[in-house]
């Protein structure tokens, strides 16, 4: 099948006119029930049809007896049905020209049972004889947040943007669904295909690799059975678009239970990882990191070296926390650089008095929580040639002590104009301490704006470097320090 008819073959499930779903009733404590009400509130652009043999009615919409029932097209049916039901299910797809299901039922291939093996292989072959397309079984499904598409398990669904997750698990598609609407990661499409007993991870690649709404790839798999197919797939794409990998499985009891998951087969730690650094894709190994990477890609891709400038925390009393940031850059194989003397001698002019540190990194002491100030100095920064980017560790409890949370936003005013109009990339650090509800705006004010915000310094310098190491840079210096 060639790019152009996997393309048109795939429309249907990232952009249906119409959805059913299998399952739905008027007992709210179900699956099926729940995902109705959580694409009626994500607000999907298309005609949503509940089915399910008992009829009745939800939110004033009725439920149909079964599928052939709808009086309109239906282009996607999601299944929330047992097992033993879903062939006739099947048939009842074929017959109105469904043209693809998803199937969030369990039962199946991941069993390890024979008759789970048989069931998934009757059902994709009466699928694929009339044209009718699988995801899964044993999936969570798709989200397409432009068109009003939820995660349907959850109703997670945050801004539109231009990353596309790919999972062989619902868990971390779900997961990652709420990090990204917590930490303004905006997806342009999640895939959970589960089994892959017929769309699985090289056809969904193939989609994305052209989709023209996709510029980053994250990926979350387990099998090896088509692992050298899968990298072939993942060297070319990569070429185009960055991408982020997560095997899982990676460990013998990691293994085994991926097994009884999904029905993978693993495959080898080392092999894996060697192959996706070659493929020229970025290998990570949580979903923290997986998270902080993309974020990384989507916000500070146009980072053009690997020298960063630190300001170790606004309000000063940071003297450790430049110590230890310097250690982690440069563990991660960043830069510190030595700035020159017009740049030194342009903050001695703004910067005087006690507890402050002019040398990179830095620490403004008290003038650092003056908006004034603080905007005078990353102007500096912003002009100073051996500086590729700028992290700012801002410590909002800790602020808080001081100064007025309007004085906070007053600050923040300054980084989000700063980031606007910069070529320079700027990273925040802000350390996750208080639940509370004014200090967690305030670190979303600075999210909203595409400001990539991190828990530590350590995951912010991990992330960067991995966005440096995948693509040749213009300039990249040794890490180097005051």
């Amino acid at each position: 099948m060639s790019y152009e008819e996997k393309l048109n073959d795939l429309e249907p499930i990232f952009h249906p006119r119409s959805i059913a779903i299998a399952g739905a009733s008027e007992d709210s404590g179900k699956i099926g029930t729940k995902m109705f009400h959580n694409f009626v509130a994500a607000g999907f652009k298309g005609d949503i049809y509940p089915v399910n043999p008992r009829g009745g009615c939800i939110q004033g919409v009725k439920i149909y007896p079964s599928i052939k029932a709808i009086p309109g097209p239906v282009d996607y049916v999601i299944v929330a049905i047992p097992s033993a039901k879903v062939l006739d299910l099947i048939a009842d797809c074929v017959a109105k020209g469904v043209k693809a299901v998803q199937i969030f039922s369990a039962g199946f291939s991941e069993t390890g049972n024979e008759e789970g093996r048989r069931l998934e292989q009757e059902m994709v072959d009466r699928a694929r004889s009339a044209g009718l397309r699988i995801i899964g079984p044993n999936c969570v499904g798709i989200s397409c947040p432009a068109i009003g598409i939820p995660v349907p398990s959850t109703g997670g669904i945050g801004k539109p943007g231009s990353i596309a997750f790919l999972s062989q698990s619902g868990g971390h598609t779900e997961t990652l669904a709420d990090v990204g609407r917590s930490r303004e990661i905006r997806f342009s499409k999640l895939i959970s295909f589960g089994n892959g007993s017929d769309l699985n991870a090289l056809d969904f690649l193939t989609y994305l690799s052209g989709d023209p709404e996709t510029q980053i790839i994250g990926m979350y798999i387990e099998e090896g059975k088509n692992g050298r197919v899968i990298f072939e797939r993942i060297k070319r794409i990569a070429k185009l678009k960055p991408m982020v990998v997560w095997k899982g499985g990676e460990t013998g009891v990691g293994g085994e239970i991926a097994a009884s998951h999904t029905g993978a087969l693993a495959g080898s730690n080392v092999m894996w990882g060697a192959a996706i650094h070659q493929a020229g894709a970025v290998k990570v190994e949580s979903l923290d990191e997986l998270a902080d990477t993309l974020l990384a890609f989507q916000n500070i891709s146009g980072v053009r070296g690997n020298r960063a400038a630190i300001i170790s925390q606004l309000g000063g009393g940071a003297g450790g926390v430049a110590v230890s940031a310097a250690d982690v850059c440069s563990q991660h194989g960043l830069g510190i650089p030595r700035l020159g003397k017009k740049t030194r001698d342009r903050l001695s002019a703004v910067i005087r008095g006690a507890g402050t540190i002019l040398r990179n990194p830095f620490d403004l002491g008290l003038a650092g929580r003056l908006p004034n100030i603080l905007g005078e100095v990353l102007d500096i920064l912003d002009h100073e040639s051996h500086v590729d980017f700028i992290m700012v560790n801002e410590r909002i409890d800790f602020l808080r002590l001081f100064i007025s949370l309007s004085e906070i936003h007053a600050m923040n005013d300054v980084l989000i104009d700063f980031s606007r109009r910069s070529k320079k990339p700027l990273l925040v650090v802000s350390t996750p301490a208080s639940a509370d509800v004014e200090r967690v705006s305030a670190e979303r004010r600075l999210s909203e704006a595409q400001i990539a915000v991190y828990p530590s310094f350590h995951r912010a310098a991990g992330a960067i470097a991995k966005v440096l190491r995948s693509r040749p840079v213009l300039e990249v210096s040794q890490p180097q320090t005051n």
